[in-house]
Order: C-alpha cells, then sequence, then structure tokens
C-alpha cells in the first residue's frame, strides 16, 4: 500500500472507529437495562395534542405578528379586524393542521378569532376561570388542550389564546424523535462529511509534503546510477525531507567531486607514464648507442674510448637524477608531513644564498637579494624549502642562453598584510604565455625543451608547486624580462624561537 492510501485511511479510521464504538455501545446499551433510561426519555419528550409544539409556534409568532401586523394601526374596536399577512396565515395553518383554533385580544379587545362556543366552552371545562384571568396558561385533559400567552409591546398588551377540542390524524408528536435526533442526525451527516472533505485536504497536503522529496530522491538516485552527477537535488523546504534532500546533495557533490579528482588522478597518472617513458628513453637510447659503438669497435682509439664512456657517463648521471626527481615527488604526492618550525623568512633567504654563494658563483650566476624593513613570520620546514631555491637555481641553469645569468629576488608583505610575497626572477628566455599555467605540472616542458631531455625532466617545477602547497602557500609563474615565479606564504605573527610542529598535505 501506497504512503498515500496509508494516510488516508489512517485519517479515517481515526474518525471512524470512535463513531462506530459509540454506536455499538449505545446499541448495547439500548438493549440492557439502561435502555428503560431512554424509554423515559422518549415519555419525557412526548407531545400529547402537539401542546409543546403549538405553545412553540405561538411564542416563535408574536415577534413577528407585531412587527408585520399588529403594530399597523390601532383598531379602536372590537368589531375591526387585523390585517391578514403571510405571517397571519402561516400561523394559522399551523395551528389548525395540529387541530387548534386561536383568537387574539389586544388590550382585551378582541381583534382576532376562528374560535367556536364549543371550543370555549371545552377550554372552559379544563382551564375554568383562569383561561380569563390568567396571563400565561398551559393545560390540557384528554383530547382538549388549553395554550394561553401575554406578551408586552409598550403600553400595549396582547394575548393569544388557542384551544384543541378534538382528535386529528397527528396524534402524538415525539420531539426526541421527530426534532432533537433529526437535527442529531443532521449534526452527524455533517460532521462525516466535513471529516471526508478535512481527510482528502490534509491527506493531499501530506502525501505531497513526503511524495514530492522521494520522488526527487528517486529521480537523483536513478540519475548517481546512470552516471549523470549533475542533477541538482532542487528542495528547500525546512523539514525533515529537505535535511535529507540536502544531505543527498551533500553526498552527489561529494561523489561528482571525487570523479572529477579521480579523472584528474588519471590523466595525471596518464602523463606521469608518458612523460617517465619519454625521459628515460632518451637517456638509455643514447647509452645503448655508445655501447653500440665500443663493442663494434668503432671507438677504435684511447681518446675516442674515453669520451665514449664520459658520455655513458653523463647520461647516467641523468638518470639518476630523474629517479631522484621522481622519488622526491611521489614522496611529496602521497602525504608527506613537513617539520614545520617558526622563522623570520627575510634571515632564512639570506642564510640560503649563503650556502649557496660558492656554486652560484662557479655556474657565473649574480644573485641580487631586495627585501623591505618588515618582519616575515612564517611556518616553514627550512630543509623542504631549500629544495625549492635549489630547484629555481637549477632551472635558471639549465634553460639559460647566455653564459652569465643574473637572478632577482625580491621580498615584500602583500596589501592585506596577511601574507608574503617571493619573487624569484631570471634573465632566461622565459616560456609562451599560453604555456605559463602548465609549467608546474608534472614532466611538463615547453615544445622547444622537450626534445632536449637533458636539460631537465620537467618535475623540477612540479615539486616546487608540491612544496608551496603543504605549506598552505600558492604559486604562479609570469614573464618579466625572463621567467618570474611568484610565491606567497601566510604570515603567522609567532616569533622566531617557536616551537616545532609536523604537518602533513
Amino acid at each position: 500500500m501506497t504512503i498515500k492510501k496509508k494516510i488516508r485511511l489512517s485519517n479515517i479510521m481515526m474518525v471512524l472507529i470512535p463513531i462506530i464504538f459509540t454506536a455499538v455501545v449505545i446499541n448495547v446499551c439500548l438493549h440492557t437495562s439502561l435502555g428503560s433510561f431512554w424509554y423515559t426519555l422518549e415519555a419525557m419528550y412526548s407531545d400529547e395534542n402537539s401542546i409543546q409544539f403549538a405553545q412553540s409556534m405561538i411564542y416563535t409568532y408574536q415577534q413577528e405578528l407585531w412587527e408585520n401586523n399588529w403594530g399597523q394601526g390601532e383598531h379602536p374596536d372590537a368589531s375591526e379586524e387585523i390585517k391578514r399577512s403571510d405571517e397571519m396565515y402561516h400561523l394559522e395553518n399551523k395551528l389548525s393542521g395540529m387541530g387548534y383554533q386561536f383568537m387574539i385580544t389586544k388590550n382585551e379587545k378582541l381583534i382576532y378569532t376562528n374560535l367556536s362556543e364549543e371550543d370555549m366552552q371545552a377550554a372552559r371545562s379544563v382551564a375554568g376561570d383562569a383561561i380569563d384571568t390568567a396571563k400565561t396558561l398551559t393545560a390540557s385533559r384528554h383530547e382538549v388542550s388549553v395554550i394561553k400567552n401575554t406578551f408586552y409591546h409598550g403600553e400595549k398588551t396582547f394575548c393569544i389564546t388557542a384551544v384543541h377540542r378534538q382528535q386529528t390524524d397527528q396524534g402524538v408528536v415525539n420531539y426526541l424523535k421527530n426534532y432533537i435526533l433529526k437535527y442529531l442526525y443532521g449534526i452527524i451527516l455533517f460532521f462525516i462529511v466535513l471529516t471526508l472533505l478535512v481527510n482528502g485536504i490534509t491527506s493531499w497536503w501530506i502525501s505531497g509534503s513526503i511524495l514530492k522529496p522521494l520522488r526527487l530522491l528517486s529521480t537523483g538516485t536513478k540519475e548517481i546510477r546512470e552516471g549523470n552527477l549533475d542533477t541538482r537535488m532542487e528542495y528547500q523546504k525546512k523539514d525533515e525531507f529537505g535535511q535529507v534532500c540536502r544531505d543527498f546533495e551533500e553526498m552527489r557533490n561529494f561523489l561528482k567531486e571525487s570523479v572529477e579528482q579521480r579523472l584528474r588522478d588519471e590523466k595525471k597518472r596518464r602523463a606521469l607514464i608518458t612523460g617517465i617513458s619519454h625521459d628515460l628513453r632518451t637517456p638509455l637510447t643514447s647509452i645503448s648507442g655508445y655501447l653500440d659503438g665500443l663493442m663494434d669497435g668503432i671507438a677504435d682509439t684511447p681518446d675516442k674510448r674515453m669520451r665514449y664512456l664520459q658520455a655513458i657517463k653523463t647520461r647516467t648521471g641523468n638518470l639518476v637524477s630523474l629517479v631522484d626527481s621522481l622519488s622526491e615527488y611521489s614522496r611529496l604526492d602521497n602525504g608527506f608531513r613537513y617539520h614545520m618550525e617558526a622563522a623570520d623568512f627575510r634571515e632564512f633567504v639570506e642564510q640560503y644564498l649563503e650556502t649557496l654563494k660558492p656554486d652560484a658563483e662557479q655556474n657565473q650566476i649574480e644573485i641580487v637579494f631586495s627585501y623591505g624593513k618588515e618582519t616575515y613570520p612564517v611556518r616553514i620546514d627550512r630543509e623542504e624549502f631549500k629544495r625549492v631555491f635549489d630547484n629555481l637555481f637549477t632551472n635558471t641553469v639549465k634553460y639559460r642562453t647566455l653564459e652569465k645569468s643574473r637572478v632577482q629576488i625580491s621580498l615584500e608583505r602583500t596589501l592585506t598584510g596577511t601574507d608574503i610575497e617571493l619573487v624569484y626572477q631570471d634573465d632566461g628566455p622565459g616560456v609562451p604565455q599560453e604555456s605559463l599555467e602548465q609549467i608546474f605540472d608534472s614532466f611538463y616542458r615547453v615544445d622547444d625543451a622537450r626534445t632536449q631531455s637533458e636539460k631537465g625532466s620537467g618535475i623540477g617545477l612540479a615539486v616546487v608547486r608540491e612544496i608551496i602547497l603543504g605549506h598552505s602557500g600558492s604559486v604562479q609563474a609570469d614573464n618579466r624580462e625572463g621567467l618570474a615565479v611568484i610565491i606567497h606564504l601566510p604570515i603567522t605573527g609567532e616569533e622566531t624561537n617557536g616551537k616545532n610542529t609536523d604537518c602533513g598535505r
């Protein structure tokens, strides 16, 4: 059974079961000793000669007759008849139908009557002189009933006297059955109809609030099963299903990001394999060629054999450098934990350049370091950050076109004051504008350098990016009369003698 049908059925049962149970209890009571109370109630509400109903009719029509009939004219003598209005005819017909004849007096003057002499004699036999003196009277004996009702309007006094003298077809009227129960049945019927109407509306409202998110969740799961992770869960109501739909949307976004990350990793893996294959093939081919030359006797002099062996050693060194770079990149990419410590970045750079000075002089590299007067508190892994500068200097030497090189290093705080900016700029050839965003990818090299694998493996700048990201920083490249590498690191605000901590990516 569907949820919608269950809701409708439960709402109907909540109403019908109490009603049915109550009806059964009443029926059982009526057929036991408790039923005597019901018959007593019936007898109490029995209206012999319709006396109660006639009295109620007279009382009800008093005000209407005054407003539409008696209030018009003064009726100065008894011979003047009152106007026959619709209200008058209606009262007369009602009372006549129950066997009653009546008369009306105003200030003790007769203004209307359809009573006969026999009717008055029968009334006096039951009520006696009270029929003339009493203001309000109800009396009954056998088939004769007398009703007298007096009411006042200002200084005027009106009196209606009704007499029932003969048997009619109506007989005894039971108010409990004919009126009270009819109203009660009508109320019960109205209650049932209203209950069904409200049940239908509430069932539609509740089922809609449940079925709509369920349909959305069903559609979403089918889309995910078919591989479509772009279908959004458009349900924003702040209820329990809304929370479920929001959780489902978070799961969809997580799955989508996971799939996209997996595709990126797969693309990265294929590029890595392609790059490794290319960079290994070139030196291995060269080594194999030189070995063939030695084995075939092409290097037939000691000088040639020495040159061949030197070339083999150089290519072997390239292979070792490539393997070391691969090992370093793999180590960083697999969740390496950095040994972070507080430091002043200016002092760190100065210390590093001091240790680099012999290599810089040997490779004919002039280094200019400029910085502001501020302090530059950061948290870094000193050993790993040295690799950043090592790889940058190695690239400068490998790809330069001049015998001498000039490197400018500048250090300053950004305008926001929340991080520092380090710019490393050499005077090399730079890279094409379209390649600036890709040079930090593993094994990426500009096309002109791809054919010269001895110049580099294409992993150095990828290692630089991994280390910078591990320090919660960012790195980018630009052409500024050479290649400029811009590094941003967050300022910690800690003293340089802070405690050492470990953190990982």
